[in-house]
């Protein structure tokens, strides 16, 4: 992986095979798409952050680490099933044996053990782990957001907001937020208005770092009503490495309507809601905020078409079906095959 502003060919290594293709978006479904074209394509991919990761996010800060982004995930479809046994067999993820509870009304309304049926899957150690396992191989540009696509020959350069150059490419993949793939996109790609139809859900991640283990009785929670929709002790999840903490994540609906509001006011009614669901008020000698403004996606009841095949460009991600982990791999994963057969027509 690279930076953006390391010097580097603006097309990729004239050694791998196959047309060039440009993926925008280093999360999960962006390095499903790449994993899957870097065998028959000279693939790039671009990402605004400085590793890859997107909502599997992992923060370290004063000793403390969190998981703030997506909690876990699951696996039903065979392909994402096969998946996940390759990254056990190799030490990446493992099923989380966690106490669970749901509140309600600020009052514990259910108990159970995770188990194996389903099981709920985490990396070890951090969530960013996964992504960066995925990232192993790929020609990565971290810190590199890219603010403009240009005709070309059979294909499409790409600007970045410093105003660098990348390409040609014959294709490219889109694998943003629905809006910010509608602000790239074409007027003369149909891909415009599918991305600008969908719809996307903000969220605030509150992270306390304590000065003493807490044990509310549960390791994570799903809160069912109110400002908070998560709770999650992070000495809780396999292999954390960092001081007692816990995550509080907002609910989607709550966030939406205060999305631009000043961090101490939200900061302040999560920790007002936290308290009431914890019986207690926690005196956090960290805290940290963090605003999604795209952070899920309801499930869609029709999937939407995902690649431009007259234009070369192309759309994944998890809004394209379900804001989950499993959904946004399997978006990759198909936006992959679809430009590999297009590819191959050409």
């Amino acid at each position: 992986m690279t930076d953006c502003s390391t010097p580097s060919p603006a097309t990729p290594s004239p050694a791998t095979p196959g047309p060039a293709v440009a993926v925008i978006g280093a999360g999960a479904a962006g390095l499903a798409a790449a994993r899957r074209l870097a065998g028959t394509c000279a693939v790039t991919v671009f990402d605004k952050a400085r590793g890859p990761g997107g909502r599997l996010a992992h923060r370290r800060r004063e000793g403390f680490a969190f998981d703030f982004g997506a909690p876990f995930f699951t696996a039903r479809d065979p392909r994402f099933t096969a998946e996940l046994a390759r990254l056990r067999a190799a030490g990446i993820v493992t099923p989380w044996a966690c106490r669970f509870a749901e509140i309600e009304a600020a009052a514990i309304t259910h108990r159970r053990d995770w188990g194996d049926a389903p099981a709920h899957y985490v990396p070890i150690g951090r969530m960013s782990r996964l992504t960066a396992h995925w990232a192993e191989g790929l020609d990565i540009r971290q810190n590199c957001r890219i603010a403009a696509l240009h005709p070309a020959p059979a294909g499409w350069t790409l600007e970045s907001e410093a105003g660098e150059r990348f390409g040609p490419f014959a294709f490219v993949v889109l694998a943003l937020p629905a809006p910010q793939a509608a602000a790239l996109l074409p007027e003369t790609s149909m891909l415009r208005a599918t991305a600008a139809s969908a719809r996307m859900q903000g969220a605030f991640s509150l992270m306390l770092g304590l000065a003493a283990p807490l044990d509310p009785g549960f390791d994570a929670a799903l809160v069912r009503d109110g400002v908070l929709s998560w709770i999650s002790l992070c000495a809780a999840r396999p292999g954390h490495e960092g001081g007692p903490g816990l995550v509080a994540i907002s609910r989607n609906s709550w966030a939406d309507d205060h999305l631009e509001d000043d961090p101490a006011t939200i900061r302040a009614a999560m920790l007002d809601a936290l308290a009431a669901c914890l019986g207690e008020t926690l005196a956090p000698v960290h805290l940290d905020l963090h605003r999604w403004r795209y952070a899920n996606a309801p499930a869609v009841a029709e999937r939407p078409r995902l690649i431009d095949a007259a234009n070369r460009l192309a759309l994944c991600g998890d809004w394209t079906a379900q804001g989950k982990v499993e959904a946004a791999y399997l978006s990759g994963l198909e936006t992959a095959e679809a430009v590999l057969a297009r590819l191959a027509a050409s």
